[in-house]
């Protein structure tokens, strides 16, 4: 993970080993970025799920724990799950909901270190017809080549693409049909922007159509702005910073 954390994060691992440091990087972020979720409107109910790996093991992974709201999760109520979805560690009596699916993506791909999916109103609204967004600004440019469509998701039978199969060996973002935008990540706060990224370019489009136009820029451009799973990190890390500045408490 390349993002840099705050001060006290940092000296807080700084006499743990190394995999031990990474360990409570992970942790700090996927619990920052629920909070952060909160405050962007993202959470619905108890559905959404945010899974990281573990450093220590291929088959272990942190997830948010179910019903606990995104705005109060702490680093302490995390939740670390084997391969099956059973829980580890974690506080006594917690549960963990809707692990089968980010498994599915964690197996899948090496580089799907982070699997993010919540329940976020412009993802679910362009979901309903789904297809790629264009990149109508040079925020939506951000995720040229990046997206790719699941039309199966929620059909059963032979021959209907698995998520996984629908994601492929590059995309980063999934438009499923009528269930929003799942997204991945060699870390936390790369799989978390792309989210953020697809909601704004999603919003966008949704208004664009509604008012009658929208262009998409011009193809030449378009490299200028695809992000780079570096660039995705580095533009997650201002909503890191201030979600520590402003909640610490979420450390506890």
């Amino acid at each position: 993970m390349t993002a840099v954390l705050e001060p006290t994060t940092s000296a807080s691992t700084s006499a743990l080993d190394p995999v031990e440091a990474d360990r409570r990087d992970r942790k700090v972020a996927l619990a920052a970025t629920l909070r952060l979720f909160a405050r962007l409107g993202y959470e619905f109910g108890f559905n959404g799920h945010l899974t990281v790996r573990d450093p220590g093991s291929d088959d272990l992974f942190w997830a948010n724990p179910w019903q606990v709201p995104f705005g109060r999760v702490r680093v302490s109520d995390l939740l670390l799950v084997d391969a099956s979805g059973a829980i580890v560690a974690g506080p006594p009596g917690a549960v963990v909901s809707g692990f089968a699916s980010q498994r599915v993506l964690h197996s899948a791909r090496a580089d799907a270190v982070a699997v993010v999916h919540v329940h976020s109103p412009a993802g679910f609204t362009w979901s309903s017809s789904p297809r790629v967004l264009e990149p109508l600004t040079t925020d939506a440019a951000l995720l040229h080549g990046l997206q790719a469509v699941h039309e199966d998701f929620g059909r059963t039978g032979e021959g209907r693409a698995t998520t996984a199969d629908s994601l492929g060996p590059t995309a980063r973002v999934l438009i499923q049909r009528g269930h929003g935008f799942i997204t991945v990540g060699r870390s936390l706060p790369e799989a978390a922007f792309y989210f953020i990224a697809a909601e704004r370019a999603a919003a966008a489009a949704l208004q664009l159509a509604a008012a009658g136009h929208g262009e998409p820029i011009e193809a030449s451009l378009l490299p200028k702005w695809t992000l780079t799973p570096e660039l995705a990190e580095q533009h997650f890390e201002p909503h890191l910073r201030q979600v520590l500045h402003d909640e610490p408490d979420l450390l506890g």
